[in-house]
């Protein structure tokens, strides 16, 4: 690994550390420690990294320094809650004003929340993020692969005229880019469909070779738009080796008895339900605050209010001090948001798609690993990592819908082993999986 642009001073072991992907696409993974989605963070360093990605975009584009940049900074690499929650209180004071309001797009499902927190921090901007999703007679407006990686059809729905305006400039977020195969492939769809000058991909990693980045160039002269690029670490990598096409390591919980005290928290209420319905389950569980389906810069104080309201109710219910907030899927924004309001002593991180392979040595990004299917689509096999035993007193588990309980006992099973006693279930909609 070779760094060769690090705008902000940031030390490299503290954005990332590595692991073996069981994948033959490729083998290795750079494991973010600021994302909250394989390592528990303080729920407030995800929002703070998209914080930074904001203000590194509206520098490039403006040509002015934003005020509060170091601050903000040191509060990311802070590890006391005390400089965390200082810097995000001066970041959300902040709205960038831009020349042209763009359009945000989070890539599914690692980056939802990271692309969700740039259109927090952008004026006049509208928000959507890729989804693995596939719903009963809708078709979407983008269609596009992730070619490196196991799951790699993307989508986009929306009922909005969102890119029908051809002078906004579109943002692509992803945590990061290795080949920016994926980022040049919507880009196609988008300019295809919806043709406009500008784009943007930001990522916290840009690990593109020259060859991948000379490929970009051509795409632009291809397009006839500029593809700009922000990342907070860049440089290059090489490996050698084969990647693993299996793992052997047992992810199945080994504590026989069920020991949890369980509690369903329903927050329908404070989020606004969609009709759409899942192909694959038949449900509608789906909610609008997500920005699944899109979400315009008047939507924002909506979103903020709701996860405000969430966040009060499960704070006059909460028992433990040591509480584990656990998103699930591409479900990530709101449990984060919702969790960075819930004080001291929470951690914050999601279930996921993605194999990747546990060990024990010093400095590897994942010790453990727990298998189980997800609650909400049980065809789909979810993962857990970096799940301690006895490192919590209390988990809220988020879903975006109510789940049966059957489908809950794999995912309870693991909280018993790991010895949590008291385990919240929280729906932010009413809608019932396999109700067809």
């Amino acid at each position: 690994m070779t760094v060769a642009d690090n705008p902000l001073s940031i030390p490299p072991p503290a954005l990332f550390e590595m692991a073996a992907r069981v994948n033959k696409k490729r083998g290795f993974l750079f494991v973010s420690k600021v994302l909250g989605k394989h390592i528990p963070v303080s729920p407030l360093k995800p929002l703070l990294a998209s914080g930074l990605l904001a203000i590194e975009y509206a520098e490039k584009t403006s040509g002015l320094r934003i005020d509060g940049k170091d601050e903000v900074t040191a509060g990311f690499l802070a590890e006391d809650h005390e400089s965390i929650k200082k810097a995000y209180d001066l970041l959300n004071k902040q709205r960038f004003q831009l020349p042209d309001p763009p359009i945000v797009i989070g890539f599914a499902e690692t980056a939802t929340a990271l692309g969700h927190g740039v259109f927090d921090c952008l004026e006049g901007a509208s928000f959507i993020h890729t989804t693995r999703e596939i719903l009963k007679d809708k078709h979407p407006v983008l269609l596009f692969e992730e070619e490196h990686s196991h799951a790699v059809d993307q989508r986009c729905y929306t009922d909005e005229p969102l890119f029908s305006a051809a002078d906004r400039p579109v943002i692509l977020v992803d945590d990061e880019i290795t080949t920016g195969k994926t980022a040049l492939n919507i880009i196609r769809d988008i300019q295809r469909k919806h043709p406009r000058r500008e784009y943007a991909v930001l990522s916290l990693l840009d690990w593109r070779s020259e060859e991948h980045k000379e490929q970009f160039r051509k795409a632009e002269s291809e397009l006839g738009a500029t593809i700009s690029t922000i990342a907070l670490l860049s440089g290059s990598v090489a490996c050698e080796g084969q990647p693993l096409d299996q793992s052997l390591y047992d992810d199945q919980p080994h504590h026989r008895e069920m020991n949890v005290s369980v509690r369903r928290i329903d927050i329908s209420d404070c989020f606004t339900a969609l009709p759409y319905r899942s192909e694959q389950t038949g449900a509608a569980p789906f909610v609008k605050e997500t920005g699944r389906f899109g979400l315009s810069h008047e939507d924002k104080c909506g979103v903020e209010t709701a996860c405000q309201k969430a966040a009060g109710r499960l704070n006059a219910l909460r028992k433990g001090k040591r509480v584990l907030c656990l998103g699930t899927g591409e479900f990530m924004y709101l449990p984060l948001k919702i969790a960075s309001l819930m004080g001291e002593h929470v951690a914050y991180h999601s279930t996921t798609r993605s194999p990747i392979h546990p060990s024990d040595d010093e400095g590897y990004a994942v010790r453990n690993r727990f298998c189980f299917p997800n609650p909400e689509n049980e065809s789909v096999q979810h993962f857990i990592y970096n799940l301690p035993k006895r490192g919590y007193d209390e988990v809220f588990l988020f879903v975006e819908t109510f789940v049966a309980e059957e489908s809950l006992r794999p995912i309870l099973a693991i909280f018993s082993d790991r010895e949590i006693e008291n385990v919240n279930i929280v729906a932010f909609s009413k809608g019932s999986v396999g109700n067809g």
